[in-house]
This record gives C-alpha cells, structure tokens and sequence, in this order.
C-alpha cells in the first residue's frame, strides 16, 4: 500500500472510529422492550403465558412471565403465577441481576422465593419460606430469569453459550447448550427465522429444545420440554408487540 492510500485509509478510520465504538455500545446496552404472548400444552392441562422486558428506572430493566391455567388447569395453577427479574447491564454489556421473584409458579399455588443480590459483597441471598441461603456470585451465578436474558444478549451478539450456573430450587445448578442449527419455524406469530438448541442440566437426563427467534430479539419462539425421552410440555410464541407501551398494553389487556 502506497503512503497516499495509508493516509487516506488511516483517515477513513479516524472518521469510522466514533460509529464504530458507537455501534459497539449500543450493542451492549440495546435492549428494546418487548412482549410476547404464548400458548403452552402441558400434561396438566392448557395454560397461558405472558412475557414482558421492559426498561425501569433508568438504565433498569425488568424482565417477567405471567402464566395462567385454562379450563380445569385453574384447579392446579395459579392464575396468577409470575416470575420476575430486575436487572442492569455492566459496561461489556451483560446481565448484572438486582433482584428476582417467583410467585406460585413452577406448577405450585402458592409460595414465594425471592433472591436479593449484594454485587459489591459478590453475594446472592435466596430465601423461601423459612430458608435463607447464600450463594457466592464468584462463578457468576444468577437466576434462571437472568440467564434467560444474558443468552438472549450472547446469541444477538454471535458469542458462544457458557455453562449457566443457575440458583434454582435453593441450590446452584450447571445448564449448558448445544447449537443445532438454524430452522424457519413456523407459529401463529408468523415465520420466524430461529437458531435451535438443545439445553440440560448437568446430571440430569431431562432436556429442552430451545428455538431463539430474531424477529423476537432472540427471546425464545417456542419451548420443548422432553423427560424421559418424551416430550412433555410444549411453549410457543403466537403474538408479540414491540415497545415498552405496546408490550405493556398487550400484557394488561392479556391479564382482563
């Protein structure tokens, strides 16, 4: 390369340089607000679920699923079920979680856990019932809410995913995922273009096939729940909206 093209080179990237780091950073804080409306068949019956990421306070973000049984699954699930996550993003742009909860859900009419986060002690509280313990965040454990979302981040961003080291049912559990693949999937929400996985928990045989839709920020589109060799419970996207007015809109009127 001659000196005439360095310089010209070297002034294209002078110039370059501010919407790069631009670009860069907004890739690391861009989280827009979405809702998503699924239908879930399940061996105890039909149920209903609503998902909301919306921003808080600020740079706050707060990340949560309502879900509801229908018909005679009202017998044995909440209509009120909810699981929540508060979280913001560091400065590399990942998940650094404030606070969860989880409300009657996992299948249970009643009880709470909660999980309060002290990032400067690296420490995370989990409480339910009667039960507090704690949890060093030095393998950088977090919610499944949390993980739910910082995968969403690492697949938009084209990084691998890591072991997710999970607090869940008062005790650290260790999640990986295995890339499939692309797949068109076809929904009620329309055709979405996906990125398949398969995610299990170590030690466990169980697993679930995850399809991560773009059109949805990569949130999943749809859900499958396999023990046993069988599949078990089925999740998919049938609507979603965009923005946090539109995304809480369709939340509220979801819950009438």
């Amino acid at each position: 390369m001659t000196l005439a093209r360095m310089a010209i080179a070297a002034c294209l990237l002078a110039l370059a340089g501010p919407a790069i780091a631009s670009e860069v950073a907004e890739a690391q804080r861009g989280i827009d607000s979405i809702g998503v409306l699924y239908d879930v068949d399940a061996p105890f019956g039909q149920r209903a679920l609503s998902l909301s990421l919306v921003r808080r306070d600020g740079d706050g973000f707060v990340y949560e699923t309502y879900s509801r049984g229908l018909g005679l699954a009202r017998l044995v699930i909440s209509s009120d079920a909810l699981e929540s996550t508060r979280f913001v993003l560091d400065e590399d742009g990942m998940v650094q979680p404030l606070g969860y909860l989880c409300r009657s859900c996992d299948g249970r009419k009643d009880g709470l856990v909660e999980i309060a986060y002290d990032p400067d002690a690296s420490l995370a509280v989990y409480s339910e019932k009667e039960e507090l313990l704690e949890f060093g965040l030095d393998m950088r454990a977090m919610d499944r809410k949390s993980w739910e979302i910082q995968t969403m981040l690492d697949i938009a961003a084209g990084r691998p995913l890591d072991v997710e080291p999970t607090l869940e049912g008062g005790k650290l559990k260790l999640y990986s995922s295995e890339r499939l693949g692309n797949e068109t999937l076809s929904t009620r929400a329309g055709e979405l273009q996906t990125r398949k996985y398969r995610r299990q928990r170590e030690g466990s045989d169980n697993f679930q096939y995850l399809w991560y839709a773009r059109e949805l920020g990569w949130l999943p589109a749809r859900w499958e729940i396999w023990r046993k060799d069988r599949r078990t419970v089925i999740i998919e996207a049938y609507e979603f909206a965009w923005g946090e007015d539109a995304a809480l809109a369709m939340r509220a009127d979801w819950l009438k």
